[in-house]
């Protein structure tokens, strides 16, 4: 704070300075002259040339080298030198003053000053390509020739030399050109502002003004620097929301630059950007919302509350917005403040409880806040579309969301609501749902969402219709076989731990707790034979290694390549291995507690430990299998549904594949042609129904090379007659040409 204050006077010390010396250079016109100026002939300054030679390289060189020998010949022989341009159009000061080659600059001012207002093909001036560079004492340089010229000129002269407003192609001022570099160029942009403030509020191509960058900069200096020379406003003077070009949505700059500070100083100056809007048609309020700016938030509350209740171009309200986002803390204290903001409703009806639906993240921190506020009718609210919040939450798969707000008696009762199409949440999520489905690619962070989410809605469904419904309604659906061939990886590794299983059970069968007996009359047989417990230990043990035998065995079909046959196979080896992992845990167990003498402190511990572990495997294995499972009783939802509270619903990429697989899904296998990418003759193969390439004699896969694979007019996949190829009725089959050459009409 103390170094911005410091700062501010700095500036306003040079600016002071600046100010004394031209009104006394125009009071006093005897006044001693920089020593490089002495010899400027001001009648010169707007004398240019009529034609440009092109510079030869060596001049080029010698003027980007700084070499003042070169310059004092080309004087010595009267060449003009301000009728150099090279292949960019810099002139012989654009050169040096890119260069930082300061004497030079000098030297070419005083001889050529009109050289000052020359710009290149990009129309920057020398001011331009210094102020870009960094170089901070060619500017001052630059300044003070234009500044001792101006000081000497009428004024409808001095517009024409007023280099600060000068822009290039793409807008820019030299005063935008030394803000873009940041702090590196720090007291460039000190020297422009104090020599002439007018270029701060100008816009670029890009409608973005020095002020605005300052702002986004959080450059707090040099913000209160512009807005100090700006005046306050008033019945007869226009305001700096008036005089500023460009975008005018300050408010969102600061706000994104999380300067409070910066925040203040703009609405103390200027109130009414407050009221202004980004280029998306965001309310500054709703912007907050949207990064989660606590701070800025609360100041903007501070202010007016009024905006609350202003919503955006596309209808949504701060409020909504914040929800959306998951900003949890802005979200509650828009509602401390204006508790009837949850009553806002957006272009389609909905309110915050609609969005949290949607979203998921954190909303139950709403659905609570509703209940606590007496506002809980707002759960039965419809759409336009006649969406509740669990249709929402169903379209969005959002499991965990529907866990969370059926367990609310308001939802509850709205569980059979139709919305306008005549569809309950079940309803809708039977119908979306896919029928593919394997758990290596469950479409989410760990579960299929889809699948959850009608297990979830199918148990709530039962528990509202009495406790025989438990055991009638069936919370789980049969599923089809996947529809990629992507679980060969999931396979295996089912696979090594089925062996491992059957291995280490195998040789626990021979390796009895207490050992075998050496004496002659029992020579072979188990010392603790006589206990019940190593009976249990057995059966348990042999029932380990049965089922994991069957899983290896019921796997070796999954290798085979068929889907509806893997599909199968998993159906019957992960209840198999499941049990085989239950089993083992139990015969450990019952072996510790054969080996340890009873009463045992230690005994205790472990079994105690056992107990609950068992319950933790019992708890995360139980809907793995569940999931796959057909026809699960809803009774059994009691134990797995609260698991559901761990799943990661939020996950992004979990949601865009199961969006793009609908998508598929819906389109089949062939898309549209103007879908399809152009593509090189290497790259897609052409394939029939047993996924095996067409190729031509050189191995080459062949495509029509405009529209990307093969196919007919109906969209079918091109392939051999062996296959049963769908094709147009008008067409003839493509057929193999003996060497299995596939060919389009006009390509090979």
């Amino acid at each position: 704070m103390e170094n911005a204050e410091e700062g501010l006077d700095e500036i306003e010390a040079q600016r002071q300075r600046a100010g004394d010396n031209l009104q006394a250079r125009g009071d006093n016109n005897e006044m001693e002259p920089p020593e490089f100026l002495q010899n400027l002939i001001l009648e010169n300054i707007f004398v240019l040339p009529e034609e440009y030679e092109p510079m030869n390289p060596e001049i080029f060189c010698a003027f980007s080298a700084g070499n003042e020998v070169s310059f004092d010949r080309m004087r010595e022989h009267n060449v003009i030198m301000a009728c150099f341009k090279s292949d960019q159009g810099d002139s012989v000061l654009h050169l040096a003053a890119a260069s930082g080659r300061l004497a030079l600059v000098k030297c070419i001012v005083s001889e050529c000053p009109s050289l000052l207002l020359v710009s290149n093909i990009k129309l920057e001036l020398p001011l331009h390509v210094a102020a870009r560079a960094g170089h901070l004492a060619v500017v001052e340089a630059l300044v003070q020739a234009v500044g001792f010229v101006s000081a000497r000129l009428q004024d409808e002269d001095n517009e024409r030399l007023n280099v600060y407003v000068m822009r290039d192609i793409n807008g820019d001022t030299p005063l935008h050109l030394a803000m873009m570099k940041g702090r590196r160029h720090m007291r460039i942009v000190d020297c422009l502002l104090t020599a002439n403030n007018t270029a701060s509020l100008l816009a670029n191509n890009d409608r973005i003004s020095p002020l605005y960058m300052a702002i986004e900069a959080a450059d707090r200096r040099h913000v209160q620097a512009i807005l100090r020379t700006v005046p306050r406003g008033g019945d007869d003077r226009r305001t700096l929301n008036d005089l500023l070009h460009g975008r005018k949505d300050l408010v969102h700059a600061a706000l994104k630059s999380k300067s409070t500070d910066i925040l203040d100083d703009l609405l103390d100056k200027d109130a009414s950007f407050l009221d202004e809007r980004d280029e998306e048609g965001m309310t500054a309020l709703s912007f907050g919302a949207l990064i989660g700016f606590y701070k800025g938030v609360c100041k903007l509350l501070d202010r007016s509350i009024e905006h609350v209740f202003v919503c955006n171009d596309d209808g949504s309200f701060p409020t909504h917005v914040a929800v959306e986002k998951g900003h949890k803390r802005v979200t509650k204290e828009i509602l401390r403040r204006c508790p009837d903001s949850i009553y806002l409703l957006n272009k389609q009806g909905q309110t915050i409880l609609h969005t949290a639906s949607k979203r998921g993240k954190d909303a139950f921190f709403v659905f609570r806040y509703t209940r606590k506020t007496g506002n809980g009718l707002l759960m039965g609210k419809q759409d336009v579309d006649g969406n509740t919040l669990l249709h929402l939450a169903t379209l969005n798969w959002r499991p965990r969301t529907l866990y969370e707000l059926l367990h609310l008696d308001y939802a509850t009762s709205i569980i059979g609501t139709l919305n306008n199409k005549g569809l309950t949440a079940v309803k809708l999520a039977e119908t979306n749902m896919q029928t593919n489905y394997i758990y290596m690619e469950a479409l989410s962070c760990l579960f299929g969402l889809q699948r959850v989410t009608l297990m979830v809605l199918l148990y709530y469904y039962a528990c509202s219709r009495g406790v025989s419904q438990m055991f009638k309604q069936k919370i789980t659906k049969r599923s089809g076989p996947p529809i990629d061939g992507n679980y060969k990886d999931y396979v295996n590794s089912l696979l090594v731990v089925a062996a491992l299983i059957a291995t280490m059970t195998f040789a626990a069968g021979f390796t009895l707790p207490g050992g075998f007996s050496t004496s002659p009359d029992s020579m072979g047989m188990a010392i603790l034979g006589n206990k019940s417990e190593l009976l249990y230990f057995l059966g348990f043990d042999v029932l380990a290694m049965q089922c994991s035998i069957v899983t290896i065995i019921t796997l070796l079909w999954a290798q085979l390549g068929d889907p509806y046959l893997m599909h199968k196979s998993l159906n019957v080896a992960l209840p198999t291995l499941s049990l085989a992992i239950l089993c083992t845990t139990i015969a450990f167990s019952i072996g510790v507690f054969i080996a340890i003498p009873h009463g045992n402190i230690f005994l205790f511990i472990v079994h105690s430990s056992f107990a609950l572990l068992f319950y933790v495997i019992l708890y995360i294995a139980g809907p793995h299998v569940l999931l796959q499972a057909p026809n699960i009783p809803a009774i059994f939802g009691t134990v797995i549904i609260p698991f559901f509270m761990f799943l990661n619903e939020d996950c992004e990429d979990s949601l865009s594949k199961i969006k793009s697989q609908d998508s598929v899904q819906d389109q089949g296998p062939v898309q549209d042609q103007n879908q399809n990418p152009v593509q090189n003759q290497d790259q897609v193969p052409i394939q029939d129904q047993g996924q095996n390439p067409v190729q031509d004699q050189n191995q080459n896969l062949v495509q029509n090379q405009n529209q990307g694979p093969l196919q007919n007019q109906n969209q079918a996949p091109i392939q051999d007659q062996g296959q049963d190829p769908v094709q147009d009725p008008n067409q003839a089959p493509v057929e193999d040409q003996g060497q299995g050459l596939v060919e389009d009409q006009g390509h090979d």
